[in-house]
């Protein structure tokens, strides 16, 4: 797991460096996703999602979960 941790802080790190520069380090992360597959009966099965890393205080996981929504309930949104 820790192998896949590292791979996707290195990614996000890597789309910082190439879109927002200026020498921002990721420190403290969560991915949320939504997930779906389709069955063999031809449903589609849906979850949602989040991955931290395993030693991110959960105070830090909850608080970054916080301020997403809170900038997701501000950012300007084209109807």
């Amino acid at each position: 797991m820790s192998d896949l941790i590292n791979r996707i802080r290195e990614a996000v790190q890597a789309v910082i460096d190439a879109e927002e520069g200026q020498g921002w380090t990721v420190a403290q992360w969560v991915a949320v996703m939504g997930l779906e597959r389709i069955l063999s009966d031809g449903r589609i099965e849906a979850c949602s999602w989040y991955l931290a890393p395993p030693e991110q205080a959960d105070w830090m996981t909850a608080g970054l979960l916080e301020a997403g929504l809170e900038l997701r309930a501000s950012a300007e949104l084209e109807d």
